[in-house]
């Protein structure tokens, strides 16, 4: 990203107001209902919303390429008629995810101060507010559908025969191990009761729950049982202080089988922690959303695994923005 002149300072400024334009759109679930095309004064009544307000929010849609204006009708652009309306490509999930944490991006000079949340806000979306819970369960399910078919081909998991994916909610990523790795003979998913819920849904929709073992828990507090020869811990680490991924560590090496796979998934900063852009912003938003949550150098994963004995620490990258780091268990 490069900031070198005072328009480019102005659209960095502006941001926010597209965002927030987007953001109630799709909490509206406006996108769904204009997939046929309508007017705004139709619209409006139907939502029982403003019609003069809606107009102008229907023209800024319009504007950023979201919605198309006809004279007086609105429809769908591409992306929102591909991604936006409620169906098998829906991705709108994620997007009601990330507008739940608005509140905690503008409580950002505070937490400066204060050095984490007055509140952890990300505690509250998981456990407390079940509408929240299953918008971010959903939402990591939009995230991964097109990245963990991609990203499992690419790992190798020798012989193994049983796999645990902690905080696999959705179960994206379980259902792609079955798909990628046809000599696994058990998948199990830890996760707390409210991010199971979805995945039950989601993978009895795929045809898959009778091949998925679902394990309630929650890994700060419970083991990770035993017999294992693969486990997945895809997007957790950010979540957790420097302790927290220790204890992962420390949790998946006893529960693994001599010879055993541990692999992170994380968005991964370089060893110089300022880059790249997506992994560093990140970081923040772990900042605004919880205890003490970052994000992690492959370096310091790597770190963390050989202290706690495993072999062979590594880094693979598997797509754009995102990396594995991997290491073995001692066969004796």
């Amino acid at each position: 990203m490069k900031i070198a002149t005072y328009r480019d300072l102005s659209r960095l400024s502006h941001g926010f107001q597209m965002a927030k334009v987007f953001f109630a759109a799709n909490d509206l679930d406006l996108f769904s209902r204009l997939k046929e095309g309508r007017e705004a004064a139709e619209l409006a009544y139907e939502l029982g919303v403003d019609g003069r307000a809606l107009t102008l929010l229907l023209n800024a849609l319009a504007a950023m390429d979201l919605v198309r204006k006809e004279g007086e009708i609105y429809r769908n652009g591409p992306a929102a008629a591909e991604f936006l309306v409620q169906g098998e490509g829906y991705r709108g999930s994620i997007f009601k995810h990330i507008h739940h944490c608005w509140e905690a991006w503008n409580d950002l000079p505070q937490v400066l101060e204060a050095g984490h949340p007055v509140a952890p806000r990300e505690n509250t979306i998981l456990k407390d507010r079940e509408t929240m819970t299953r918008d971010f369960i959903r939402g990591m399910d939009d995230v991964a559908r097109e990245l963990a078919p991609k990203v499992v081909r690419q790992l190798d998991l020798g012989n193994a025969r049983t796999l645990l994916d902690v905080g696999g909610g959705p179960g994206t990523y379980a259902a792609a191990f079955l798909e990628a790795h046809p000599g696994l003979e058990e998948v199990r998913i830890f996760d707390l009761p409210g991010s199971l819920a979805v995945g039950r849904e989601k993978l009895t929709a795929r045809g898959l729950l009778d091949r998925v073992r679902l394990v309630e828990g929650d890994f700060n507090h419970n083991d990770f049982g035993n017999g294992l020869d693969a486990i997945w811990i895809s997007q957790v680490f950010h979540s957790q202080n420097e302790e927290g991924c220790r204890m992962l560590v420390e949790k998946a090496f006893r529960a693994l089988n001599p010879g055993g796979v541990l692999a992170v998934h994380e968005f991964l900063l370089d060893d110089d922690k300022s880059s790249p852009l997506s992994a560093a912003v990140f970081g923040v938003h772990m900042l605004v959303m919880t205890e003490g949550g970052r994000t992690y150098s492959g370096a310091e994963i790597m770190a963390w695994m050989s202290e706690q004995g495993f072999e062979r620490p590594r880094v693979q990258k598997v797509s754009d923005d995102t990396a594995l780091v991997l290491a073995s268990k001692p066969l004796n």
